[in-house]
Order: C-alpha cells, then sequence, then structure tokens
C-alpha cells in the first residue's frame, strides 16, 4: 500500500523560458500573478505594493512582444497573377488558396513555385 500517489491536477510543469528576454517577461508575469493573488486578501493598500520596476519590466516585456509581431506584418507584398493561379490549380490539383500562398512565397515565379512543390522538403 505504499503506491505514489499521483498529483491532484493533471497540468504539465512549464518548460523554463530559453532566452533571457522570454525569462525576463516570465518573471514580470510571475511578479503580476503573486501581486494579483496579494490584492485578494482585504488589504486596502494592497495596489500599492506594485513596484515601479515591475510596471517597468512588464511594460518592456510588452513592447518586446509588439516589436516581434509587428515583423511578420512587414513582409513585402508579391502580386500573384491570376492565370498563374490558375495554372498552378490545373497542374498541381491545389486549391486556390494553397496555390496563392506557394506563388507567394517564390516571388510570384510560377517555375520557382513549381520546382518547390515538387522537390521533397529538406530534413523530411
Amino acid at each position: 500500500m505504499s503506491d505514489d500517489i499521483p498529483s491532484a491536477t493533471n497540468e504539465p510543469q512549464p518548460q523554463p523560458p530559453k532566452s533571457k528576454e522570454d525569462q525576463k517577461a516570465a518573471a514580470a508575469l510571475e511578479s503580476l500573478n503573486t501581486v494579483t493573488t496579494d490584492m485578494s486578501g482585504d488589504q486596502p493598500g494592497a495596489v500599492a505594493s506594485s513596484s515601479s520596476t515591475d510596471r517597468e519590466v512588464l511594460g518592456e516585456a510588452m513592447s518586446r512582444l509588439e516589436i516581434s509581431g509587428g515583423q511578420d506584418g512587414k513582409k513585402a507584398t508579391v502580386k500573384v497573377a491570376a492565370e498563374d493561379v490558375g495554372l498552378l490549380v490545373d497542374q498541381l490539383d491545389l486549391n486556390k488558396i494553397k496555390a496563392t500562398e506557394l506563388l507567394k512565397a517564390n516571388e510570384g515565379d510560377v517555375q520557382k513555385a513549381i520546382k518547390a512543390f515538387i522537390s521533397p522538403a529538406v530534413g523530411a
């Protein structure tokens, strides 16, 4: 009867962040969690316990997230001809959305798109 008792929760343990920026962001979020649990009590001055450094770290983490999220939107727009999309739909048996994505990924060049579709993925 000395079996180990499993944990009451089935939540997996979170993986530690790998980069220093991620570690700082995780620390800021953790400090926010502790502040909110402190504030859940009946302490009227609990809001004042939040330090300005916590707010600064959180602001920096949020700005890094906004910057990294905004980098994806800066891709150059590629004009894709309808004839090229039609060719890929007919010849490669793709739907229009996939054909358009394939052309955009290959700078709108039909030959590059076909070669990329036919060639096997590296490391697969």
